[in-house]
């Protein structure tokens, strides 16, 4: 709905080069039964553990098979088995699927496979029409090893590689220390150079250690009328996060704890040094941008930031802020791993997720971060209370504000209710972790009041937001001007705020034009979309989630109204374009029904109420027509539906990680949702440990 208004600080004109790929256009349903049956994806663990709460999904018990492999425009039928009822079917440890045919669909080649196209207008079209249904899921959970290749290889034509990128989130190698990662994928710091006891200074504890040390805070509550802040590669431990742990309690407003100091002004053009216009073309998916003489601007180990001049797909709304200049909503931050100025070429550290164009309109720019870098930061096992943001809203977060930072992390952080503004933000960021928290709450609730839970904004771009739990605010998790190669992961998120109340918010949002080329993988999330109140956005992929369009009770906090507005699973208003939804269980039915909203009873509805699968604002809107729309189970259907015109059937068990995660508890299936799946609906961590909190 609607969002804050930012205080502008940025002003200039320009845009970015979409060529529209028309996709599937008409959605019907029609079934096609198969005769053989494929087992899952992924790792079974010890047992295919049931649904939250052992429910199933659809209602019936049995469909048809798997049709067999066909080629062009021939439709074929879905899996076997209805949604599971929960903890009855075990691991056959078959194979697993979707991992077999051909190259990775996102890889692509050339410029042609930029996000921004190249008059590749019938490339889009590997499914056609987006109509034929198909059956239940496709068997067990079996499988440990992905067919023996990794996980994150969707077979050719699953996939338009012109929606899509690579993507490989996160913190890869530790650089600093050259120590193994940990199970969950972050460093792994074990020197301790400060132990402060609550009543200390903790900014002078941090000042005082070196490098790739840990302050460790001792349980009880640290009060702190000053913002902690962490401008060098040191980690802030508590002794836990729930009760009995470590609490930092801010006094006096502004933000409790920051990584890097700039807050939002890393957005803005006086956070950059001149840009410099490229003389070629950076092409989506390589690591060369061509500057030219102005090489010698730039070193080994700059953060900048690529932008170009919006074109008409781009709606910017009234949204001219968190970006270096207004009307450059395209933007991705990048490292620059080498120089070369005889060549006049940068080498990044990460290949790109976009193509940016070089030529007018586009006129692409990079531009040096000249700020202070903080890499290697981390805050870990501790709660926070009482930050807020004091300021015009969008200035910094009350919570954790993470700005112009790399290879940094938050992992088993709690905030609640105290906190005023967002709980979390990644301003500017690259390649920054947000894990294993719990952020629930605010102090402040209403529309413009920057009511957030974790925020991607300002060009940030390779970051990992995953395995947390996130409730109960405005916008639980959103994109702001987000930068591309960023991943929502395994998180449950519920209880958006809305007023009315009856009214339903969306879980997993955008504000701000013109977040792009992100990934939505693997969470819980009842209702999923991206709104246009601040500008539209593009190339999201929605990627094996459950969908329900039913809140957990309460639905909102502070009151116990039903929802009777906007109740979807997903939603997708005017101007959003090339989105790709595959391998969802989406709605809600009478076995599954939390009471909180009427279980789904349409599959599409155009600027209605709902209850429905797939809300549009209207019908035959781009928003629509270039959906990539492909092998889905929804409730309404009954069934899973496939694209009529893409034959493809293997759905791979991830789009980004290549094989189960190490944090992931054993025994518990993984992936844990989706159509092919038997029960479809497993057992997701996150979920699972909020019924503890």
């Amino acid at each position: 709905m609607r969002m804050l208004r930012v205080r502008k600080l940025a002003a200039g004109r320009a845009s970015i080069g979409l060529v529209l790929v028309t996709g599937f256009a008409a959605l019907s349903v029609e079934a096609c039964a198969g005769d053989t049956v494929k087992k899952g994806k992924g790792d079974g663990g010890d047992s295919a553990t049931g649904g939250e709460e052992g429910k199933d999904t659809g209602g019936s018990s049995s469909m048809g098979g798997v049709a067999s492999s066909g080629t062009g425009g021939s439709s074929m039928g879905g899996g076997a088995s209805a949604p599971g009822t929960g903890g009855t079917s075990t691991s056959t440890g078959g194979k697993g699927a979707g991992n077999t045919g051909g190259k990775a669909g996102a890889t692509g080649g050339g410029a042609a496979t930029g996000g921004t196209g190249a008059g590749k207008g019938g490339a889009a079209s590997t499914g056609g029409t987006p109509a034929t249904g198909g059956s239940g899921g496709t068997g067990n959970n079996g499988g440990s090893d992905c067919n023996g290749g990794p996980c994150n290889m969707p077979p050719t034509g699953l996939l338009n590689p012109e929606y899509t990128t690579n993507w490989n989130p996160g913190i890869l190698k530790d650089t600093q220390l050259n120590q193994p990662l940990g199970a969950d994928g972050l460093p792994v710091r074990t020197m301790v150079c400060a132990s402060p006891k609550p009543g200390d200074n903790l900014n002078t504890a941090i000042s005082g250690c070196a490098e790739g040390q840990v302050v460790q805070l001792a349980a009880g509550t640290y009060t702190t009328s000053a913002t902690i802040t962490i401008k060098k590669g040191v980690v802030l431990r508590g002794a836990g996060s729930g009760t009995g742990g470590t609490v930092i309690s801010k006094t006096g407003g502004g933000t409790a704890i920051q990584i890097g100091d700039q807050q939002d002004q890393a957005c803005y053009k006086s956070a950059f040094g001149t840009g410099v216009a490229l003389t070629a073309n950076a092409t989506k998916e390589t690591s060369v941008v061509t500057v030219g003489s102005s090489a010698s601007g730039f070193k080994a180990g700059d953060l900048a930031l690529i932008d170009q001049v919006d074109d008409a797909t781009v709606q910017e709304g009234d949204c001219d802020v968190f970006k270096r200049v207004d009307k450059r909503s395209v933007s991705e931050r990048v490292e620059i791993a080498a120089v070369d100025t005889a060549a006049g070429t940068l080498t990044l550290s990460s290949p790109l997720h976009w193509t940016f164009k070089s030529a007018s309109p586009y006129l692409a720019q990079i531009a040096r971060v000249t700020g202070a870098i903080t890499r290697w930061a981390g805050i870990e096992d501790l709660a926070i209370k009482g930050g807020t943001n004091p300021d015009y809203l969008g200035k910094s977060a009350g919570g954790i504000e993470i700005s112009n930072a790399a290879y940094s992390w938050v992992k088993n952080v709690t905030t609640d209710g105290t906190i005023g503004g967002t709980h979390v933000n990644l301003t500017g960021t690259f390649r920054v972790v947000v894990r294993d928290g719990y952020f629930h709450h605010s102090a402040n609730y209403g529309f413009a009041q920057d009511c957030y839970g974790i925020v991607i904004r300002c060009g940030a771009a390779d970051n990992l937001v995953e395995n947390n739990v996130v409730r109960y605010m405005n916008k639980p998790l959103m994109m702001n001007v987000s930068g591309g190669g960023n991943v929502f992961g395994y998180n449950y998120v519920d209880n958006s705020w809305a007023d009315p109340p009856a009214f339903q918010e969306i879980n997993i949002d955008t504000h701000c034009s013109f977040p792009h080329m992100e990934l939505m993988e693997g969470n819980w999330a009842p209702h999923m979309g991206a709104a246009i109140t601040h500008g539209n956005s593009g190339y999201l992929t929605y990627f094996r989630n459950y969908a329900s369009s039913q809140f957990a009770p309460p639905a909102v906090a502070n009151s116990t109204a039903k929802q009777t507005g906007n109740v979807a699973s997903l939603s997708f208003n005017l101007g959003d374009l090339n989105m790709t939804v595959v391998g969802n269980v989406l709605g809600s039915s009478a076995a599954t029904d939390l009471g909180t909203a009427a279980v789904s009873k349409t599959y599409i509805c155009y600027n209605a109420d709902g209850p429905c699968i797939l809300w549009f604002e209207k019908k035959g809107d781009i928003a629509e027509t270039s959906l990539w729309l492909h092998g889905n189970y929804d409730t309404v259907n009954a069934k899973v539906m496939w694209a009529a015109n893409n034959a493809v059937r293997d759905i791979p068990a991830s789009l980004y990680r290549a094989a189960k995660p190490g944090w992931w508890p054993a025994g518990v299936a993984w992936p844990w949702v989706g159509g092919d799946l038997t029960p479809m609906i497993g057992t997701l961590p996150a979920k699972t440990r909020a019924g503890t909190l």
